[in-house]
Order: structure tokens, then sequence, then C-alpha cells
């Protein structure tokens, strides 16, 4: 799940975080990857099944999880 909130990112359900950076997120969902690029981006909290980011988003992509 994926909620948008202003500058605020939450993600949750998720498996593995893949790529961090100010300008892009990349983590692992159940069947597909979730991209999420913009600005300043930088995690607020997290534990085992949420995260929070922060920053100005621009662009949310997803990657089908294929074999």
């Amino acid at each position: 799940m994926l909620l948008i909130d202003k500058d605020k990112i939450y993600v949750k359900d998720y498996q593995e975080v893949l790529l961090m950076n100010q300008n892009c997120f990349r983590i692992r969902m159940n069947q597909y990857s979730l991209n999420i690029k913009g600005e300043e981006i930088e995690i607020y909290y997290y534990d085992h099944q949420e995260i929070r980011l922060n920053g100005h988003v621009k662009v949310i992509e997803y990657d089908e999880n294929r074999v």
C-alpha cells in the first residue's frame, strides 16, 4: 500500500529496501518493485511493516516481479 500526503509518503507491507538516496527510493513489494523519484527524500520512520518518507514526490513507477 502506498499513501501520499503532501510531502509525506507511507509505504506498508514492503519486503526490502533496494535503493535509497535523496532523489530516488526503490523498494520491493510482494509482486512488484516500487520506484519513487523526487527531491530531498529521506526516511523519517520505519519498522518491519511500514516506512514513512519525507520529501517532494515527482514520479512514481512500478515494475512487476516476473520470472
